[in-house]
C-alpha cells in the first residue's frame, strides 16, 4: 500500500469531536450516500448502563470534492483502502471555532484508475453497396 492522499480534511462533520471518542488513528470508512458523496463514518463506543458497551456507526461527515474525485475509482471497484484520522483539532484550538479531523488514505495507486467501460454489445451495422 501506499500513500493515496496524505491529508485531506473531512468537510461538514456531523457532531462535535470533542468528548466523542474519535481518536487519532482510528480507522474510517468510505462510503457512497444517498446523494452520491463519499461519506467517512467511524465506530464509536455507545455506552450503556452497568458497564456494557457496544460500537455504533456513525457518520463524521464528508471527503471534499477533489479527494472524492480522486478515491472514486477505488471506491468503485470495492478496493481495498486503508483510511485512518491524522489530525484532530478541536474547536476551541481553532480561529474559526469550528472542529477539523483530516484523514489520509492508503491503497494500490493502479486503483486510482478509471474503470474502463465495456464495448456495447449491439452488433456494427455493415452497408451494402
Amino acid at each position: 500500500m501506499q500513500a493515496l492522499i496524505h491529508q485531506t480534511r473531512i468537510q461538514e462533520l456531523q457532531f462535535g469531536i470533542q468528548g466523542s471518542g474519535v481518536t487519532l488513528g482510528q480507522d474510517v470508512r468510505l462510503e457512497y450516500d444517498q446523494q452520491n458523496r463519499v461519506a467517512a463514518f467511524v465506530k464509536l463506543p455507545a455506552r450503556w448502563s452497568f458497564g456494557f458497551s457496544k460500537n455504533k456507526r456513525k457518520q463524521l461527515g464528508y471527503l471534499g470534492s477533489e479527494a472524492a474525485t480522486l478515491i472514486t475509482p477505488a471506491l468503485e471497484r470495492q478496493a481495498s483502502l486503508r483510511v485512518r484520522i491524522v489530525e484532530l483539532e478541536p474547536a476551541h484550538a481553532r480561529g474559526e471555532g469550528v472542529d477539523q479531523v483530516s484523514v489520509s488514505i492508503w491503497g494500490q495507486p493502479s486503483d486510482l484508475q478509471p474503470l474502463k467501460q465495456e464495448p456495447s454489445a449491439q452488433p456494427q451495422s455493415q452497408s451494402v453497396d
